[in-house]
């Protein structure tokens, strides 16, 4: 779906409270996210009403941690979002590029900061001379990124929540979500962990590729992640 890979670099001024891994981590997960589609679109000045369908979307990531000072960790997320209405299949997909500094860790509480380029590669279906029609949009988003993770002592569950978040002029990208995790295996060579919670995503662009929309995706979600 994607045209192009973006290639990302950001110099960011850590903190000098900024706490590093002192290993090397990998993350991968996914999540399936049981969402209820709302909203409208336009291109250009035909504006569209969509009575979106709800459905299931899903989210794949890997993330890397370690130890280098002032060098953030890396996250890049695929977000398959695509929706039913109107005249046929709109797609908000997105992948996200998430560079982001640990400003605290330890075995109960993290804190984590930085930036989130969400880059858009959709599609919206729209009507042309009575024949079904689609109208391509690409756009790279800039946003702040937070997480942060609250382990309940002496178990295995740990309360999570992020959000990448930007709002200029009539433009507005949000993604964030709530949740909790349990620990299903732990051990030196791998830990498993299942996750549930409840995740909020809305995307309003103005006049992107004459592409406007106000929608809204919202609801529960299952993952597993994956710990190396």
């Amino acid at each position: 779906m994607y045209k192009r890979t973006l290639v990302l670099a950001v110099a960011l001024a850590a903190p000098g409270s900024v706490l590093a891994d002192t290993v090397f981590g990998v993350y991968a997960g996914g999540q399936i996210w049981n969402a209820d589609n709302e909203g409208q679109y336009a291109v250009g000045s035909n504006l569209i009403e969509p009575n979106f369908e709800n459905d299931n979307h899903s989210s794949y990531y890997i993330a890397l941690e370690h130890p280098v000072p002032l060098i953030p960790n890396i996250k890049i997320r695929e977000n398959s979002i695509e929706v039913n209405g109107g005249y046929g299949e709109n797609d908000f997909s997105h992948r996200d590029y998430i560079l982001y500094y640990e400003i605290f860790d330890n075995d109960l509480v993290s804190f984590d900061i930085g930036i989130n380029a969400m880059d858009f590669d959709g599609t919206l279906r729209t009507e042309i001379s009575n024949t079904f029609g689609r109208q391509d949009f690409s756009i790279v988003v800039p946003t702040a990124y937070v997480a942060a993770r609250v382990g309940v002592p002496a178990t295995d569950w740990t309360f999570f929540a992020d959000a990448s978040a930007l709002s200029v002029k009539d433009s507005k990208v949000q993604d964030a979500q709530i949740g909790v995790e349990y620990r299903l295996v732990e051990n030196l060579a791998v830990d498993i962990n299942l996750n549930a919670g409840y995740r909020h995503s809305v995307v309003e662009l103005d006049d992107v590729d004459e592409i406007y929309s106000d929608v809204t995706f919202k609801g529960p979600f299952f993952g597993v992640e994956v710990h190396f």
